[in-house]
């Protein structure tokens, strides 16, 4: 299943006596793009366990349980914690006077998700923002005496100007100007330091309010100095940095090495170092003159599938075109960045969000529509828009990179369709037909990944990962046609086409021990008609059923737990193994485990990020490990991207890891499957 999980991991700890209703809440909430991870608890005993042992981000607290609110409010108290708190209620209405005296950010209706969604993300958000600013201010003054240090003793000259006095230089910067000490050319007019000739031009620059970065080039004792003059403000007055050097003998080596200090040497965008710098300087100039900007953040969709396949070359020269696209669309004034492998940035001053709107839904439209000018016969190109006002409120650069990032994918509002491109409802028209068509002719092609086994395994296994084909063999991504699919009754039907091709694959391997792993929709898993199928399928093909494994989402056997006991019940009459995938995002999910007993259960990719970096992550997966090894439940890591991380996963006991370190998906399954754990640890680079 394709993935991409770059937003933050939201922690909760649900108080609740009905977590069934609960876990379909929070599926709901996954399904709208939360990223969540939930315990739960039912008693005081329970609650002061799990506030020791764990880091959380907001209590929800559901007035179906016998643990009263003022005993939940002692709790926090008597643990020091300062941890928001919002009530679900099933039908209780509390008044807003009474909710605010109580300390209860707010009081919602269990049924209104799309209220929860935004209470949860705002409070988060609150919450981690007043972290953030204690660890800010237990660190400032530290800050404060390292960068005065380093200003005092670095090698570069440098001084603060006010009105053309010296507020402060360093004593690289005396010894430049032949001065005895810094503390002789403070409180001294800068123009004191240069000869008649030369005061002309640097009068002129003190005299014009300096807004951006300006040069100088003077004479000091026949020695031609580079003045380079920067806005910024220091003890909250506003003056000039000054960086005096020697100026470069080689204009043209010089120009090249300070553009390569501020460029992506791929796009020629600027890169993601000097880009936060130009955010910062967005933000200082919001704060304190009140000109706003806009933050436009650009991802495409999936790009890691699309690198695989057409390759690096061609995923270089998408990348470039792309950049160039940008770098031509826009009319104002405006920087462009690329973050990240597939991420970029345009920063626009003086914007309004209308006009930021506007502009997204133009790039949205045109990169949709195959900007590109690569030859590329298989590829789906689309993207993402997420927009982030920069005003008064605005943090720092990482603060707007983040909430451009939540807001990637929302609906872009106040953007008019001048730009002649297709309409959305037109888009889905145009899908649903290429989809219809594509079902009729079975126009899917497959991809495989590997499952690989850190313990004993007689098969070998594969992940199927399917592509949709359009009427020019273009390939579709899940992303775009599986939704489309389920919303539409077609899930079931998508199904049995991928497990048909899927057969065809499993003949082609002859008496070689494969198994393939495919997901199921949750159409398919309330279907009265798929076993049946199925159970035909296999005596037609004469495929053993051994060779099947299917793959159920944890979200959408929570919303139709008792559908998906009857289905398993008939899997396991036909033999056919299945696993559970996204695993751990409800709470207590060892309940529903038991009730369907999958053979393997796929770990979500909350539950192993950032393993190699925090103690306290790997004791939660040994846990979670230990716990269905208990049960009897193998263990499955997906995703796994870095190499490193394998020899900590074996010592855990997972029994299987798959991602793009050990195989990308390919069109073939021809990975050499090495079943000596030793070897396969050491080789970290092996690949088909």
């Amino acid at each position: 299943m394709d993935a991409d999980n770059n937003s933050e991991t939201i922690h909760l700890l649900v108080i609740s006596s009905q977590f069934a209703l609960v876990n379909k809440l929070l599926s709901s909430l996954r399904k709208d793009g939360l990223q969540l991870k939930a315990s739960g608890v039912d008693n005081n005993k329970l609650l002061q366990e799990q506030l020791k042992s764990g880091s959380w981000d907001l209590l929800i607290y559901c007035d179906n349980t016998k643990l009263p609110l003022g005993s939940v409010f002692d709790v926090i108290q008597h643990n020091g914690m300062e941890l928001p708190l919002i009530v679900l209620t099933q039908g209780q209405n509390l008044k807003a006077l009474d909710i605010y005296k109580s300390r209860i950010r707010d009081c919602i209706p269990l049924n209104d998700e799309q209220r929860i969604l935004f209470t949860i993300k705002r409070e988060v958000q609150i919450q981690r923002l007043e972290k953030k600013y204690r660890l800010l201010a237990l660190d400032y003054r530290e800050l404060l005496q390292r960068h005065q240090s380093l200003m005092d003793n670095a090698n570069q000259a440098l001084a603060y100007i006010l009105d053309g006095m010296h507020l402060y230089c360093n004593q690289s910067y005396a010894e430049l100007f032949s001065a005895d000490s810094p503390a002789s050319l403070q409180h001294t007019p800068l123009l004191d330091l240069f000869r008649d000739g030369e005061r002309e031009a640097l009068k002129n620059l003190l005299a014009t309010p300096v807004d951006e970065e300006q040069k100088l080039e003077l004479d000091f004792a026949n020695i031609s100095l580079e003045l380079i003059f920067t806005p910024v403000s220091v003890d909250n007055q506003d003056c000039l940095q000054l960086i005096a050097r020697p100026a470069s003998a080689n204009e043209n080596y010089a120009q090249k090495l300070q553009s390569s200090r501020k460029h992506d040497l791929l796009t020629l965008l600027y890169n993601r170092s000097y880009f936060t710098e130009k955010i910062e300087q967005a933000i200082s100039k919001a704060i304190k003159k009140n000109k706003n900007a806009v933050l436009i953040l650009v991802r495409i969709n999936e790009f890691l599938d699309i690198k695989s396949t057409i390759g690096l070359s061609n995923a270089n020269q998408v990348l470039n075109d792309i950049a160039n696209f940008l770098r031509a669309s826009v009319k104002k004034k405006f920087a462009a960045a690329r973050l990240s492998d597939y991420e970029f940035g345009l920063l626009m001053n003086d914007f309004t969000l209308t006009e930021a709107a506007e502009m997204a839904s133009f790039i949205k439209s045109k990169i949709n529509n195959h900007i590109t000018s690569t030859a590329l016969p298989s590829l789906q190109l689309s993207c993402s828009i997420g927009i982030s006002m920069i005003n008064s409120h605005a943090l720092d650069a990482e603060d707007i990179l983040a909430r451009a990032r939540l807001n990637l994918d929302r609906e872009l509002k106040g953007a008019a369709n001048k730009t002649g491109s297709i309409q959305p409802d037109t888009d889905i028209t145009q899908l649903m037909a290429m989809l219809e068509t594509a079902l009729q002719k079975k126009s899917f092609t497959l991809l495989f990944q590997p499952m690989v086994s850190l313990q004993d395994e007689e098969w070998k296994i594969y992940e199927v990962l399917s592509r949709m084909l359009d009427d020019k063999n273009n390939i579709v991504l899940p992303g775009q046609f599986f939704p489309l699919a389920n919303q539409n009754g077609m899930g079931e039907i998508l199904d049995q086409a991928i497990i048909t091709l899927a057969g065809k694959a499993i003949k082609k391997t002859g008496n070689i021990p494969v198994r393939l792993n495919l997901n199921l929709t949750s159409n398919t898993l309330v279907s009265k008609t798929f076993l049946p199928w199925v159970r035909n399928f296999l005596s037609e093909q004469k495929i053993s059923s051994e060779r099947l494994i299917f793959q159920l989402s944890e979200m959408h056997i929570c919303n139709n737990l008792e559908y998906c006991v009857e289905f398993c019940e008939g899997l396991e009459q036909l033999g056919i193994d299945y696993i559970v995938c996204h695993y751990g995002c409800v709470i207590d999910p060892i309940k529903y485990l038991n009730a369907i007993h999958p053979k393997c259960v796929k770990l979500d990719t909350t539950l192993v990020k950032d393993l190699n970096f925090s103690q306290y992550h790997q004791d939660e997966l040994r846990n979670v490990i230990n716990e269905l090894h208990d049960q009897e439940f193998k263990v499955i890591v997906p995703q796994v991207e870095d190499t490193t991380v394998l020899p900590l996963l074996w010592k855990l006991g997972v029994d299987y890891v798959q991602g793009y370190s050990l195989e990308r998906p390919s069109q073939n399954m021809d990975y050499e499957f090495i079943q000596d754990h030793v070897i396969t640890l050491q080789a970290p680079g092996h690949s088909s």
